[in-house]
C-alpha cells in the first residue's frame, strides 16, 4: 500500500452514520469461502498444502436464500467472507489467479451477494482477511510491500466494483504492523468515507485499542461487561467513539461447533440459548453478528434455517431488535 498524505481517524462523536449502525443490531456472519470444501479442521489448513482453486466447487450454490433468510430472521445486515486466511477470493480479483475465475463454479459471489443484499433491505458488508493469506504471503512468499500492494489494490476492487458496502470487515490482524493498518483504514475511507472498518479485536472490555485505527471494535465470542459497552474509548491521549459489535456461533456451540461447514453435524434445539446470547449482547449495547455456516452445495443448511427462524420469532416475542 502507498503511503497517504492525509490520515483519516474515526469518530470523536456519535454520528449519524454511527447511529444507523447501532439500531441494526443483529447480522449474519456468512461463513463460505475454500474452508468449506475441506474435512480438515480450520487451524490445520493453515498448515497443510494449499488446496488447488477448483477444490471450490457448490453445486446449488443460491446466494439470494442466504439473504432471503437473513431478512425474514430478522438480521439487518449481513457481513461475507470474501476473503479468508486460505486466500481464496469469493469474486473475479485481477490481481490473484486465486479465486471463483478459477475455481469449480466461477459465479462472482460478492456479487450476488451484494445485489441480494440491497434487494431485500440488508446492508451489505465485507470481510476480509488483511494479515493472513496462505496462498499469497506463505506459499508465494511476496514481500511485505508487495503483499501490501496487492491488499490495497483488493481492497479497491471491492469498493469501487459493488457500490457502496456498510462496513469493511478485516481479520487476520496478529501480523499486520500499525502502519500497514492505518493505510488500510486510510484506503477504506478514500474510497468510501461512508463505510464503517471494523479492524476484528476479539476486544475485552478495559483493554486498551490494540488495532487502531477502527470505528468499531469486536468482541469475538467476548460480551461486553453486565453494565455494558461505554463507547467513549480513549487512544493516545484522546476520546472517540467506538461501538462494539460480538460474533459468535451459539451460545454454548450448539448451533454450529465452528466458523465453518462442517459434515454431519448435527442440529439441536437451540432456541433459548441462542435468545439469551441475542439478549445478553443487545441489553449491554453491542450489535450481535451471528455465524451461519454455509454448506457444500452453496445454501444456509435446512436445520439452520429452522433455527433461526425460531429465533428470530422468539425475539420479536420479546421486542423486535
Amino acid at each position: 500500500m502507498q503511503d497517504h498524505s492525509i490520515q483519516f481517524e474515526p469518530a470523536t462523536e456519535r454520528t449519524e452514520l454511527i447511529a444507523r449502525y447501532e439500531k441494526m443490531r443483529y447480522g449474519m456472519f456468512v461463513q463460505f469461502t475454500m474452508n468449506t470444501f475441506l474435512d480438515q479442521p480450520f487451524w490445520q489448513t493453515l498448515k497443510d498444502p494449499l488446496p488447488r482453486p477448483e477444490t471450490y466447487s457448490p453445486t446449488k450454490l443460491d446466494v439470494e436464500q442466504w439473504i432471503t433468510v437473513a431478512k425474514k430472521a430478522g438480521m439487518r445486515y449481513a457481513v461475507l467472507t470474501a476473503k479468508h486466511y486460505l486466500g481464496f477470493a469469493l469474486w473475479d480479483s485481477k490481481h490473484t489467479d486465486y479465486d471463483v475465475a478459477t475455481s469449480g463454479n466461477k459465479t462472482d459471489v460478492v456479487a450476488e451477494f451484494v445485489k441480494a443484499c440491497r434487494e431485500h433491505g440488508v446492508a451489505p458488508c465485507l470481510y476480509y482477511s488483511l494479515g493472513v493469506d496462505v496462498a499469497h504471503r506463505r506459499d508465494k512468499a511476496m514481500t511485505e510491500d508487495e503483499w501490501y500492494e496487492q491488499a490495497r489494490n483488493q481492497i479497491t476492487e471491492l469498493l469501487t466494483h459493488y457500490g457502496p458496502i456498510t462496513v469493511f470487515w478485516f481479520d487476520g490482524m496478529g501480523p499486520v504492523p500499525a502502519a500497514r493498518l492505518q493505510q488500510a483504514y486510510d484506503t477504506v475511507k478514500s474510497l468510501q468515507p461512508d463505510c464503517l472498518v471494523m479492524m476484528n479485536h476479539g476486544h475485552v472490555s478495559g483493554t486498551r485499542l490494540r488495532r487502531w485505527p477502527t470505528d468499531l471494535i469486536d468482541g469475538e465470542r467476548t460480551l461486553p461487561p453486565p453494565e455494558g459497552h461505554n463507547p467513549w474509548m480513549e487512544h493516545d491521549g484522546k476520546t472517540y467513539y467506538i461501538p462494539m459489535e460480538v460474533c459468535d456461533t451459539s451460545a454454548q456451540g450448539t448451533f454450529s461447533k465452528g466458523w465453518f461447514w462442517e459434515p454431519g453435524e448435527q442440529m439441536k434445539e437451540v432456541e433459548r440459548e441462542l435468545l439469551a446470547l441475542y439478549q445478553r449482547t443487545t441489553s449491554r449495547g453491542a450489535n450481535l453478528l451471528l455465524n451461519v455456516a454455509i454448506d457444500r452445495e452453496g445454501k444456509v443448511p435446512t436445520a439452520t434455517v429452522e433455527r433461526l427462524l425460531e429465533l428470530g420469532e422468539a425475539i420479536n416475542r420479546g421486542g423486535t431488535p
